[in-house]
Protein backbone atom coordinates (compact mmCIF):
# COMPACT_ATOMS: atom_id res chain seq x y z
CA UNK A 1 0.00 0.00 0.00
CA UNK A 2 1.16 3.58 -0.54
CA UNK A 3 -0.67 5.06 2.35
CA UNK A 4 2.51 6.66 3.61
CA UNK A 5 1.78 9.26 0.55
CA UNK A 6 -1.33 10.49 2.94
CA UNK A 7 1.07 13.00 4.49
CA UNK A 8 1.84 14.40 1.22
CA UNK A 9 -1.62 14.49 0.18
CA UNK A 10 -2.41 16.29 3.82
CA UNK A 11 0.59 18.74 2.94
CA UNK A 12 -0.75 19.42 -0.97
CA UNK A 13 -4.12 20.59 0.92
CA UNK A 14 -2.21 23.02 3.45
CA UNK A 15 -0.33 24.34 -0.34
CA UNK A 16 -3.40 24.72 -2.33
CA UNK A 17 -4.87 27.21 -0.09
CA UNK A 18 -8.35 26.19 0.02
CA UNK A 19 -10.62 29.05 1.67
CA UNK A 20 -11.67 27.95 4.98
CA UNK A 21 -12.80 29.96 8.43
CA UNK A 22 -14.20 28.09 11.41
CA UNK A 23 -14.67 29.25 15.46
CA UNK A 24 -12.36 32.34 15.27
CA UNK A 25 -9.55 30.03 13.44
CA UNK A 26 -7.93 31.39 10.28
CA UNK A 27 -7.57 28.71 7.51
CA UNK A 28 -3.78 27.91 8.39
CA UNK A 29 -5.28 27.31 11.52
CA UNK A 30 -7.86 25.24 10.90
CA UNK A 31 -6.22 23.07 8.16
CA UNK A 32 -3.26 22.54 10.43
CA UNK A 33 -5.83 21.39 13.70
CA UNK A 34 -7.77 18.90 11.29
CA UNK A 35 -3.93 17.26 9.50
CA UNK A 36 -2.36 17.21 13.04
CA UNK A 37 -5.54 15.75 14.60
CA UNK A 38 -6.80 13.50 11.83
CA UNK A 39 -5.74 9.67 13.14
CA UNK A 40 -5.38 7.04 10.28
CA UNK A 41 -7.20 3.61 11.06
CA UNK A 42 -6.91 0.82 8.54
CA UNK A 43 -9.60 -1.99 8.01
CA UNK A 44 -10.01 -4.94 6.40
CA UNK A 45 -12.37 -7.77 6.22
CA UNK A 46 -15.62 -6.02 6.58
CA UNK A 47 -18.53 -7.99 8.41
CA UNK A 48 -20.87 -6.02 6.42
CA UNK A 49 -20.94 -5.03 2.51
CA UNK A 50 -19.15 -1.65 1.89
CA UNK A 51 -22.70 -0.04 0.92
CA UNK A 52 -23.87 -0.45 4.76
CA UNK A 53 -20.61 0.70 6.49
CA UNK A 54 -20.81 3.06 8.43
CA UNK A 55 -17.92 4.19 10.03
CA UNK A 56 -16.38 3.96 13.65
CA UNK A 57 -18.06 7.60 14.75
CA UNK A 58 -14.69 8.89 15.86
CA UNK A 59 -14.68 12.41 14.08
CA UNK A 60 -11.04 12.35 14.48
CA UNK A 61 -10.32 8.57 12.16
CA UNK A 62 -9.90 8.69 8.94
CA UNK A 63 -10.88 4.94 8.11
CA UNK A 64 -9.48 3.16 4.80
CA UNK A 65 -10.88 0.66 3.91
CA UNK A 66 -9.64 -2.40 2.02
CA UNK A 67 -12.10 -4.04 -0.31
CA UNK A 68 -10.71 -7.60 -1.27
CA UNK A 69 -14.43 -7.99 -3.69
CA UNK A 70 -15.25 -5.70 -6.91
CA UNK A 71 -18.95 -5.78 -5.47
CA UNK A 72 -18.17 -3.76 -3.00
CA UNK A 73 -17.80 -1.01 -5.52
CA UNK A 74 -15.06 1.12 -6.56
CA UNK A 75 -12.73 3.07 -4.51
CA UNK A 76 -14.25 6.19 -2.98
CA UNK A 77 -14.62 8.71 -0.42
CA UNK A 78 -17.46 8.63 1.89
CA UNK A 79 -20.22 11.62 1.63
CA UNK A 80 -18.47 13.27 5.07
CA UNK A 81 -14.75 12.43 4.54
CA UNK A 82 -14.22 10.23 7.01
CA UNK A 83 -13.99 6.60 5.21
CA UNK A 84 -12.10 5.87 2.17
CA UNK A 85 -12.71 2.51 0.21
CA UNK A 86 -9.83 1.11 -1.76
CA UNK A 87 -10.19 -1.24 -4.79
CA UNK A 88 -7.13 -2.19 -6.15
CA UNK A 89 -6.03 1.39 -6.05
CA UNK A 90 -3.59 3.01 -7.85
CA UNK A 91 -0.91 5.41 -5.98
CA UNK A 92 -2.13 8.21 -7.65
CA UNK A 93 -5.89 7.14 -7.16
CA UNK A 94 -4.98 6.57 -2.79
CA UNK A 95 -3.29 10.09 -3.09
CA UNK A 96 -6.25 12.09 -4.67
CA UNK A 97 -8.56 10.26 -2.61
CA UNK A 98 -7.31 11.51 0.71
CA UNK A 99 -6.80 14.40 -0.32
CA UNK A 100 -10.24 14.48 -1.52
CA UNK A 101 -11.30 13.60 2.43
CA UNK A 102 -9.17 15.96 3.72
CA UNK A 103 -11.47 18.72 1.48
CA UNK A 104 -14.20 17.34 2.65
CA UNK A 105 -13.18 17.23 6.19
CA UNK A 106 -12.45 20.71 5.89
CA UNK A 107 -15.32 21.83 4.14
CA UNK A 108 -17.27 20.54 6.72
CA UNK A 109 -15.77 21.71 9.74
CA UNK A 110 -15.89 25.29 8.20
CA UNK A 111 -19.38 25.03 7.81
CA UNK A 112 -19.67 23.52 11.18
CA UNK A 113 -21.12 19.78 10.48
Amino acid sequence: MYIRHWIASAVTLIAIGIPVYSFGETADELRTRILTQTKVVMISGLAVPARDYRGDGDPNNLEIVLLTKKSDGPSRVSDDGKVIFLYKASEKTQQQLITRAFEIRIARATAGT
